[in-house]
């Protein structure tokens, strides 16, 4: 068995149990379960996903999602291998019941222990191939508050396909967020050069440390699996092979109960500044 096999089996839970998986989100901040969404709704999913994602201009659709071409494919940000549809369930009954999942709520919400809802207010579609600019590298999403992220692989992932990754048990890292914000500062990441924007909460893998390094694992899993995520993890997509394609499906959470849908991908500032009142 591989590092990275023995990595994955210490955050794989097949017991669907809300306190269960919470377990694993407290320790880990991260938690795979497999075989959670049927492989003949992964290949529709995906069939109806695809015929939106490869029209070749961004578009808003009549239903209410739109196609975007990685936003951040230009010098002042950041690539990513990826080209995005965003809220699917507009178009697909199989992802607005994954959107209203009831388990997956409560175990948002016992994960922060909180009594209040939590809701879905952007679902997307991500497909990931091989792009010459590499993917962003380990960061965490914001420093204001944790959110939760649950990804369903809509095909086999193997290392060739770009999986997603996770350094385990930095959610509870505070010192580590700390650090980044009060004293490194902003970084480009390992792999880019001056011309890029440095990012708040981008990482290095000298800021990492070796120990920490340790535990980075590769989100490699098959068709249907239940990929869950607390983004103060430090967290990173891996670049695709020439070959590669990797298809998942995202529900991004926030607190609140039936959230109105938000601007992310659209409007990127708007929605920013009013979930988190930055500018």
């Amino acid at each position: 068995m591989s590092k990275n096999d023995k990595l994955l089996k210490k955050i794989t839970c097949t017991d669907l149990s809300v306190d269960t998986v919470v377990g694993y989100m407290k320790k880990y901040g991260a938690c795979v379960i497999p075989n959670y969404i049927s492989d003949d709704v992964c290949d529709s999913v995906k069939k109806e996903c695809i015929d939106r994602v490869e029209v070749e201009k961004d578009i808003d659709f009549e239903d209410g999602s739109y196609r975007r071409y990685d936003t951040y494919q230009n010098k002042s940000s950041y690539a990513a291998a990826n080209k995005r549809v965003y809220h699917v369930d507009c178009f697909n009954d199989d992802m607005k019941n994954f959107k209203k999942d009831t388990f997956l709520q409560n175990v948002a919400r016992k994960h922060y222990g909180d009594t209040d809802d939590y809701s879905v207010h952007v679902q997307i579609y991500e497909r990931h191939s091989f792009h010459k600019v590499p993917v962003r590298g380990f960061h965490i999403d914001t420093f204001e508050i944790p959110t939760f992220k649950a990804f369903i692989y809509l095909d086999d992932v193997t290392e060739n396909d770009g999986p997603t990754s996770v350094i385990l048990e930095t959610n509870n890292d505070s010192e580590l967020r700390r650090m980044k914000k009060e004293v490194w500062g902003p970084s480009t990441g390992d792999d880019f050069d001056g011309g890029y924007k440095p990012h708040p909460t981008n990482f290095t893998k000298e800021e990492l440390g070796e120990d920490r390094l340790k535990n980075w694992t590769k989100i490699i899993a098959k068709k249907g699996t239940l990929y869950l995520l607390d983004t103060w993890s430090v967290h990173c997509g891996t670049t695709p092979s020439v070959n590669g394609d990797r298809h998942v499906i995202v529900n991004y959470y926030r607190k609140g109960k039936d959230l109105p849908r938000s601007d992310f991908g659209y409007d990127a500032g708007a929605d920013y500044k009013k979930y988190f009142g930055g500018k």
